[in-house]
């Protein structure tokens, strides 16, 4: 049986299907710029964060634009997006295994 590289295994998403969960998936306002950041999977089992300024203050922009960067970059670099799946966990909760009691019974 092949070995599936990450690239292989993640599934491709839509930028937007991406961002039904979450409108401002990727993108974080630095000072009053928009910009993304976001990893590729590369040959080798290799990743890359990638973090580009989107050059507008304007989130529906900054959207529009992301939406087309998404689309756009794994085609010119020969890489496939790392996207995540579903919605990110609320902040402030924690993903560990239920406590469990130490008092025996």
């Amino acid at each position: 049986m092949p070995i599936e590289t990450p690239a292989e295994s993640t599934r491709a998403l839509s930028p937007a299907e991406q961002a039904q969960g979450d409108p401002d998936h990727h993108l974080w306002r630095n000072g009053r710029l928009w910009w993304i950041a976001f990893t590729v999977h590369l040959p080798g089992w290799q990743k890359e964060r990638v973090r580009v300024s989107l050059h507008t203050a304007d989130v529906a922009e900054a959207r529009r634009r992301r939406d087309d960067l998404l689309r756009r970059y794994p085609e010119e670099r020969g890489c496939a997006l790392s996207l995540r799946i579903g919605a990110r966990a609320a902040r402030g909760t924690r993903r560990s295994a239920p406590m469990r009691s130490s008092v025996a019974a």
